[in-house]
């Protein structure tokens, strides 16, 4: 009843009306201020002054309507979230994955969903960074790992890790454009203007990533060809046609061990790329999606402790809670 009495006296106070607070809240004008007068009585104090043509807020109903709000809202929210919790997670949830991470992080998530959640069905989808985006901007993947955190509204959206890039090129390319016996210890942001590059297209994060870097230092990188598959690239590469940006925690690394291939980093720590887990909020009372991304959160982090990522660095608490959501 106390809280029936704050919701009504919020309707009517953000409404400036009993009448109209009546009508969408779908109940009698009497009901509605029988409530008012009831909350008045029990916190002793006059909260709304009533005139001919509605209601204002006292300086003391000022005050009590934004802990009112505050109280109401985080009734609901306890409301909503345990509702979700005591039930059974069942239906169909899917999760994507970009191809880098999607071998290792599939089978363990099938694993523990069928031993903790087994009337959900997972629906797994693995692609490119862009596709990954895509897949969840549409609605067609309710987890996520991505790395492009601008989803739109409607997701939970927290920063995993972080990975600095380096810059991928066959030895001779490399000797061929820094001149030096044996591959360069080093790269700069400015390399990029002159050194031939394979990127993939837009909206992928490093084609994104390495535009913007180039903007803020004043010049246009040097493309010379683009490409979305990163087996395609990698060959590309391997053959001298051009040098590409990834991470060192790639199958790449296999080809700079047989010596195909050589690693260059960079000298700016802006040439790093985040991963996110995210996961979809339009259906917030589905206890199905909500496991599965804490399923999926605990995984991750469990692979970043056994060093599948050697050179991440960590972005999200151990816990993964406390850390603030970006409003999406």
């Amino acid at each position: 009843m106390f809280f029936e009495d704050l919701s009504a006296f919020i309707a009517v106070a953000e409404r400036g009306s009993f009448s109209r607070a009546a009508v969408e809240l779908c109940i009698a004008q009497s009901a509605l201020s029988k409530r008012v007068r009831r909350l008045e009585q029990r916190t002793g104090a006059v909260l709304l002054e009533r005139r001919a043509r509605g209601v204002v807020l006292t300086p003391v109903g000022e005050a009590f309507l934004q802990r009112a709000l505050a109280l109401v809202d985080e009734a609901n929210y306890l409301e909503r979230h345990l509702s979700s919790a005591i039930q059974v997670p069942a239906g169909e949830v899917s999760v994507a994955f970009p191809r880098r991470s999607a071998g290792l992080m599939a089978p363990r998530i099938v694993e523990r969903c069928r031993l903790e959640i087994p009337r959900v069905r997972l629906n797994l989808l693995e692609g490119t960074a862009a596709n990954v985006h895509g897949w969840m901007v549409r609605g067609e993947a309710d987890v996520g790992l991505t790395y492009n955190a601008d989803l739109g509204t409607g997701f939970r959206v927290l920063p995993f890790m972080s990975e600095r890039l380096v810059l991928f090129s066959s030895p001779g390319l490399a000797h061929q454009h820094f001149g030096l016996e044996g591959p360069p210890r080093v790269c700069s942001v400015q390399d990029l203007a002159r050194l031939p590059l394979i990127l993939p297209r837009k909206p992928d994060v490093i084609r994104v990533l390495v535009e913007r870097l180039a903007a803020g230092h004043g010049f246009r990188p040097n493309i010379v060809f683009e490409a979305d598959g990163l087996s395609t690239i990698r060959g590309m590469v391997e053959y001298g046609q051009g040098m590409a940006l990834l991470s060192l925690s790639t199958s790449w690394n296999y080809s700079v061990e047989q010596g195909r291939l050589v690693s260059i980093p960079f000298s700016s720590p802006l040439v790093s790329w985040k991963l996110h887990l995210a996961h979809s909020l339009r259906a917030e009372g589905s206890a199905a999606v909500s496991r599965v991304f804490d399923i999926v959160r605990r995984e991750a982090m469990a692979l970043l402790d056994a060093g599948a990522w050697p050179c991440a660095e960590r972005l999200l608490p151990e816990s993964g809670l406390g850390q603030k959501d970006d409003g999406r």
